[in-house]
């Protein structure tokens, strides 16, 4: 079951970031094409400054759930199975804590920017920043349900750390 929500998880994390990066994409093509006949659009730059930070910290959440994110396993792979598992569940407490701190941080800067106005028309900066809360518990739920994945079947992508 955890597999399966595993999978599901990741599929559609990268089709969201894939359709944000593909929306900034043509932007920034039409904002070209338009600058040779005189035209454009002013907030190019950055609504795609925002679509690819949005598309980067919802493809971390994919990256939290299949535990794919950057590590460091020299260490782990000195230990011994059962000393491994620990260490891995540890990691994963300690990554679901940050996470979990990094939602509240940015909460409070989405709920202090309810005021600001962005250079795009009609976008405030807190919708801007409210992705960043909202991504960061959901993978801060990835990393447990990764981990949970991770230590139910030790083997899995050519991985034989557990």
């Amino acid at each position: 079951m955890l597999l399966q929500l595993q999978r599901k998880i990741d599929k559609i994390t990268t089709i969201i970031s894939s359709v944000l990066l593909g929306i900034m994409m043509i932007i920034l093509v039409y904002n070209v094409a338009a600058r040779f006949i005189g035209g454009g659009i002013t907030w190019y730059m950055e609504g795609s400054q925002y679509l690819n930070v949005w598309a980067m910290f919802i493809a971390g959440i994919s990256l939290c759930v299949t535990s794919d994110q950057l590590r460091i396993t020299m260490i782990e792979d000195l230990l011994g199975e059962k000393t491994k598992k620990i260490a891995k569940v540890i990691v994963a407490i300690l990554t679901f804590f940050f996470y979990l701190f990094l939602a509240y941080g940015s909460y409070l800067l989405a709920t202090k920017s309810m005021q600001q106005i962005s250079t795009m028309p009609g976008l405030k900066m807190s919708y801007v920043y409210w992705m960043l809360p909202v991504t960061s518990v959901l993978s801060a739920i990835s990393v447990l349900i990764g981990v949970a994945v991770e230590l139910q079947n030790p083997v899995m992508k050519g991985d034989s750390s557990i």
